[in-house]
């Protein structure tokens, strides 16, 4: 699985300049004799080698290869856009070629963007600490980068700056897929009547898209509380439609302080994703403990219970499969893999619309799965679709419990 597209706050990937480009040459195409500077040509052997190659370096005869293309300019534009969309590191290499087939794979390169705080060094905080005041960093993701931008994750690594934040937001206006932690969501209101407010001053919209009209999915990093939602409610985003309505899918990735969900704000909910392993198991000979009303909100269609696979094989109490009434010594425990398949089948039983699954998976982060659906893999809800009734999912785990473990 390729690495995400990881920027922090004052750094972009050197290979993508972050000047505006210039238009496409006019000789490109040209199959006269006219030439400009010596064309170059990169080649990309690996992720992590390139070989650039000037026409110098060719044989020097009637029979070489010539650089300038054979085929329609549409086509090999065609040819490069394809390339660009097939991963990231493509993308990295076609915007190496040229000026106008950087134009082609910027929408590739930066579709999906993991922005994080930088933390600050201990000077810096020892300053702040002497004089009360600490350096404000400005996010430095341009605006004609950020709208590329359609799945965000962003998080804050020590001492977060809200102002920074603002401008991701601000700078990504057609993101669709927004995956932030919980106290962020107060920024994002803040942005929201920022916008609202200079629009309606200028008597125009700043961007051509209204500012998250495209949202429909939220991933929460972390837990989140009642009170971090009600100043969303009634929330409109500028063109007018009430932000919360917007919102189709919803992944929890931690509910171990807090298990409220809100799935009550969200009136359009079709798709639930909740930490299995961070719910608990019911008392009462029950492997399931949803939270309350979560089964009776009228418009959803899936709850997807997430099982992070590394914390699940090295922990025995996840692998009790009943409990006695009188709290004693009727327990059973059972290897991960017939415990798993347990909790799927009851799963199921309990309600149609419930799939279990294994995310994440060992040997990957929450991250870089989230990255790798939003380039275009199978998403969380495509697995659970997908390993429906298949009676072989999770029969990889182990029959036996990990070395270590005490019972």
């Amino acid at each position: 699985m390729a690495r995400p597209h990881i920027i922090h706050e004052d750094a972009f990937f050197a290979s993508v300049p972050l000047a505006d480009y210039p238009a496409l040459p006019s000789n490109i195409g040209n199959r006269g004799h006219t030439r400009g500077p010596t064309p170059r040509m990169t080649l990309a052997s690996s992720e992590t080698s390139m070989t650039t190659l000037s026409e110098t370096d060719f044989p020097s005869s009637s029979s070489r290869i010539p650089l300038e293309p054979l085929l329609p300019i549409e086509i090999l534009m065609q040819i490069l856009e394809h390339a660009a969309s097939l991963s990231r590191s493509s993308a990295a290499s076609v915007s190496l070629v040229s000026t106008w087939a950087r134009k082609l794979a910027l929408p590739h390169l930066f579709r999906t963007l993991v922005h994080r705080k930088a933390p600050l060094g201990n000077a810096v905080v020892l300053s702040a600490t002497r004089t009360a005041s600490t350096l404000v960093s400005r996010s430095t993701l341009p605006a004609h980068l950020g709208q590329y931008v359609r799945a965000l994750w962003t998080e804050s690594i020590g001492m977060a700056s809200p102002t920074s934040e603002m401008d991701v937001f601000r700078a990504c206006p057609a993101v669709e897929h927004l995956a932030l932690p919980a106290p962020a969501l107060r920024t994002l209101y803040m942005v929201c009547q920022t916008i609202d407010k200079h629009d309606r001053t200028l008597g125009r919209r700043t961007h051509v898209l209204p500012f998250l009209a495209a949202l429909r999915e939220v991933t929460l990093l972390s837990h989140t509380l009642r009170y971090e939602w009600h100043f969303l409610v009634g929330l409109r985003i500028p063109d007018g439609t009430a932000l919360l309505q917007n919102i189709t899918h919803l992944r929890m990735l931690d509910m171990q302080i807090s298990a409220y969900v809100p799935h009550a704000h969200l009136p359009n909910l079709t798709h639930l994703a909740l930490p299995y392993l961070d719910l608990g198991a019911n008392i009462s000979h029950d492997l399931l403990r949803l939270p309350e009303g979560i089964l009776e909100h009228p418009t959803l269609k899936m709850v997807v219970l997430t099982v992070d696979e590394r914390k699940y094989l090295h922990n025995p109490w996840y692998h009790i499969v009943r409990y006695s009434a009188a709290g004693t010594g009727n327990v059973r425990y059972s290897s991960p893999r017939e415990s798993f398949r347990a909790l799927v089948k009851q799963a199921y039983a309990k309600d149609e619309r419930v799939h279990v699954i294994l995310s994440p998976r060992i040997g990957h982060s929450a991250v870089e799965e989230w990255d790798a659906a939003a380039r275009g893999g199978e998403s969380i809800w495509d697995i659970a679709a997908r390993v429906r009734g298949d009676e072989q999912y999770g029969m990889e785990l182990p029959s036996t419990y990990a070395p270590g473990i005490r019972r």
